[in-house]
């Protein structure tokens, strides 16, 4: 072959080789389903609910060849599904679901580890499905699971998938939860892998559970061999594409009242074409029976007779707010004083409004709504603390309410804080109070609580409390015993 022919098929080779045809590919996607195995009511009517959501999903895979479904965290928590015993761990039935449900990948929210590291072991180990971690770290300096990224093959297409988890995590769960483990900074634990998958793949997702303003932040400081990221945590919806720094950032919201559908062209490792659309969960008048759906309502059917009883009557809504006082916490806060005055003579409660989570109409209350309404597995303590550090958290407490880093925590006391106006003073000054007295700040004060606070004590005391007594008791079995006899007593 002479060498000017040579030349010619050289460059014929490389126009071929640069002008690739694009492949299409759909990227379904949820986030933070939190256990909403029924529909909800909704002004548009019935919406989300498992069954509901393989409707949709099996609606969209139908559509196309090339379709991975991801979720970016926080499966458990928020119903009393979620909260079952089911296959020897606690929200088993919800890993059994996106088991039906053909889920390709997760990664870990932090109401995965919201009982213990065990049982978030076992939850894994439970599913089908890899949950993918680059940024969690076991004791051995390994990535937690074992499994940082997944490449998946789709028709001629290779997709890397990297999971990543909130660097809070220390602050939303029990510290012992996730003890042994280290957390790394998202672009630290992005950097040891992306070079390998980048070589084996021609789109790269993070799929995250950081939050949207981490996830926009990282955004700016990555290359771009990271195409798209699909995020949780924040329960942002994200309606029309949004980029930052030639990245795609995209998520569904919460509890299941929508499915994401992205629908992408790739050419030459890179995304030339991007459509996003978000689909409404709106439960269709005949749902198919399908495996999934008849374990769903097997399971409904029993949760409801044993849970379904009415145990109580509200004469207000209880509506749950982080960052402010409502009836609910000023509620629990005195019914958690109240429980333990008899035997242990607490001068105060503390809870974290954080951990209130459900709305509950003015009326009946059932056993069901308590355990939603309570849905973490936290235990009571007692200990005692200095009036001087009860003024400290008061202070602390003001400053978060103000910037909403996290949530604040209510106090029993109905007459806790005072205007008091002090001779001299134009305006009245905040006077505290315990047990009818002003707060001194050198007695000894004793405190109920449980221990979520106790654990997080320099987030939410800005104090470390001392001499501090376990009981043993869940919170939601205290609150339901309270329940049945302060509001019945009305």
């Amino acid at each position: 072959m002479n060498k000017n022919k040579s030349k010619v098929l050289t460059i014929i080779f490389l126009a071929a080789s640069v002008f690739v045809t694009a492949v299409p590919v759909t990227i379904l996607h949820t986030n933070d389903t939190h256990g909403t195995y029924l529909p909800q009511n909704s002004r548009f009517g019935k919406i989300g609910g498992y069954a509901v959501l393989e409707y949709y999903l099996n609606a969209e895979r139908e559509k196309t060849s090339a379709a991975l479904y991801l979720d970016a965290g926080d499966q458990q928590t928020g119903s009393i599904f979620a909260s079952q015993n089911y296959d020897n761990a606690i929200g088993g039935a919800v890993i059994k679901v996106f088991n039906y449900l053909k889920l390709d990948a997760t990664t870990y929210g932090n109401h995965e580890f919201d009982y213990s590291q065990d049982n978030t072991i076992k939850l894994r180990e439970l599913a089908n499905y890899p949950f993918l971690s680059t940024n969690i770290l076991d004791k051995n300096n390994q990535p937690f699971g074992g499994i940082p990224y997944k490449i998946f093959s789709l028709d001629s297409l290779q997709i890397g998938v990297m999971g990543l988890t909130l660097t809070e995590l220390p602050e939303k769960v029990k510290r012992e939860n996730i003890a042994g483990l280290t957390i790394l900074p998202y672009k630290e634990a992005i950097d040891k892998y992306i070079e390998e998958v980048d070589k084996q793949s021609d789109l790269i997702i993070l799929l995250t559970h950081n939050g949207f303003e981490a996830d926009s932040l990282l955004a700016t400081v990555l290359d771009n061999r990271v195409d798209l990221i699909i995020g949780g945590h924040s329960h942002t919806v994200i309606s029309e594409p949004c980029q930052v720094n030639g990245i795609y950032i995209a998520s569904t919201g919460s509890y299941l009242n929508y499915l994401g559908a992205i629908n992408l062209e790739v050419q030459n490792d890179r995304i030339i074409a991007y459509a996003s659309k978000l689909i409404p969960l709106l439960e269709p008048e005949n749902l198919p029976i399908t495996p999934l759906n008849q374990f769903v309502q097997t399971m409904a059917d029993s949760i409801e007779k044993e849970t379904g009883k009415v145990i109580a009557h509200i004469p207000v809504d209880w509506i749950p707010d982080k960052f402010k006082e409502t009836a609910v916490s000023r509620w629990a806060a005195e019914a958690l004083k109240q429980e333990y005055y008899e035997s242990c003579k607490p001068d105060l409660a503390i809870i974290n409004n954080g951990g209130i989570r459900k709305v509950i109409p003015a009326g009946p209350v059932t056993l069901k709504d308590m355990y939603e309404l309570f849905p973490f597995n936290n235990y009571i303590v007692l200990f005692s603390c200095y009036g001087r550090d009860l003024l400290t958290m008061e202070a602390l407490n003001k400053e978060i309410a103000k910037n909403k880093p996290y949530d604040i925590v209510q106090t029993s006391s109905t007459e806790w804080k005072k205007k008091k106006r002090l001779f001299g003073l134009l305006k009245p000054k905040e006077v505290y109070y315990i047990n009818g007295k002003p707060v001194d700040p050198n007695k000894i004060y004793r405190v109920v609580s449980f221990d979520y606070v106790l654990g997080q004590w320099d987030k939410y005391l800005g104090f470390k409390p001392f001499d501090v007594q376990e009981t043993g008791e869940l919170f939601t079995e205290v609150m339901i015993r309270q329940v049945k006899k302060m509001i019945n007593e009305e």
